[in-house]
């Protein structure tokens, strides 16, 4: 059977899926297993809820992402940079639409290539995996002409019934809850199950059809990667710092010794200033290859602290070539962007400041932030 990848390969833990286009109407020897007779042609999906168009799970990639704290704005925003190297494709091929959150910090997450989404008529548009509840543990496996897959992460794929021992082995033989029909040889199942009459309620917003942003779309490629860089890397220094701050109102002296002496363990001996160290570290953890984004951004969290909530970054943009960072900065008036200002310089940055702005109760200003040589 002819295959037209649509993302061309994804890289999961101990299993490496190959994601097809859509899958073509199975002949009943395609769904058939070895040593199954022939019989009736195999359903090639469950049923579709009322109002519920199944997009086939060969042409949606569906990806548990662990994601920092952050408004949902930011998430939609860096939800598409934080799949990139778990697809084959461009992200201006696809589409990354975020879904419920499947934990405190993790997110479901659907790669759909723009050219494989079809109009779903005013229904809601759904991976047939959904179909699968999320099992407490190894795989929830439902098995026709198809096979769909959820494991217990969240996340889901389909494949050929022909593939499915390759990937369960892959995967390391986890338990399987069989939802409909049989597994081939050598496949032991741990459970039997009815599928549920109706989808999960965490999926109650979710349509593939109505969300159509794809990940730094609109922008140019460099302004999304790093506008997505930046929004992690903010969302990540803002968790820190409020952590930082409830530890040390309420944890010991001591506790505090312990998170200086590991820090010291990982190659990062602390200085006077935790949060600052921190931030270093946090940034010296990244991957090779982000040139002086990151040094400089911990250079500008950190003498942006003693302002946390009342100074507000707007905006930012940053200039590789000039090795600047251009950023616009709310702040209730005039004299708090004052302070900044100074704080920034007394930081070692080289600050160029535009003219401040103010109105609406409020103050804006812009500057251009370097580091010292």
């Amino acid at each position: 059977m002819a295959e037209t990848p649509s993302i061309a390969a994804v890289q999961r833990p101990a299993l490496h899926l190959v994601v097809a286009g859509p899958a073509t109407p199975a002949s009943p020897d395609d769904g058939a297993v070895e040593g199954r007779h022939p019989g009736p042609p195999l359903p090639a999906a469950p049923p579709a809820p009322p109002g519920v168009v199944w997009l086939p799970g060969e042409d949606v990639l569906l990806l548990a992402v662990e994601l920092p704290a952050m408004p949902a704005a930011q998430r939609r925003a860096a939800i598409g940079f934080a799949v990139e190297d778990r697809i084959a494709q461009p992200l201006d091929e696809v589409d990354v639409i975020l879904g419920p959150a499947l934990g405190p910090s993790t997110w479901l997450a659907a790669v759909v290539a723009r050219n494989r989404r079809p109009q779903a008529g005013g229904a809601r548009l759904l991976p047939d995996t959904l179909a699968l509840p999320v099992p407490a543990a190894g795989w929830a496996v439902w098995a026709g002409a198809r096979v769909l897959v959820r494991p217990a992460d969240g996340s889901g794929f389909a494949c050929r019934p022909t593939d499915l021992a390759l990937f369960w082995a892959a995967a390391g033989a986890p338990p399987i809850t069989l939802y409909a029909g049989d597994l081939p040889p050598g496949m032991a199942v741990t459970a039997r199950a009815a599928l549920p009459a109706a989808i999960a309620p965490a999926l109650a917003g979710f349509d593939l059809a109505q969300h159509r942003h794809g990940a730094g779309q609109g922008l140019p490629r460099g302004l999304g990667a790093l506008a997505a860089v930046l929004t992690l890397a903010v969302a990540g220094h803002l968790a820190l710092m409020a952590a930082d701050v409830l530890a040390l109102s309420r944890l010991s002296a001591s506790r505090e010794a312990e998170l200086r002496v590991a820090l010291t363990a990982a190659g990062q001996p602390p200085g006077a200033d935790l949060d600052t160290s921190l931030a270093r570290a946090l940034a010296a953890r990244q991957p090779a290859g982000q040139g002086g984004f990151l040094p400089l951004m911990a250079q500008v969290f950190a003498a942006m602290a003693p302002e946390a909530g009342h100074v507000t970054l707007r905006d930012l943009r940053y200039d590789a070539a000039e090795g600047s960072a251009q950023a616009t900065l709310d702040a209730p008036d005039l004299a708090t962007l004052q302070g900044l200002e100074t704080a920034l310089a007394a930081a070692g940055l080289a600050v160029t400041a535009g003219a401040a702005t103010t109105g609406d109760g409020g103050a804006e200003v812009q500057m251009t932030l370097r580091a010292l040589p």
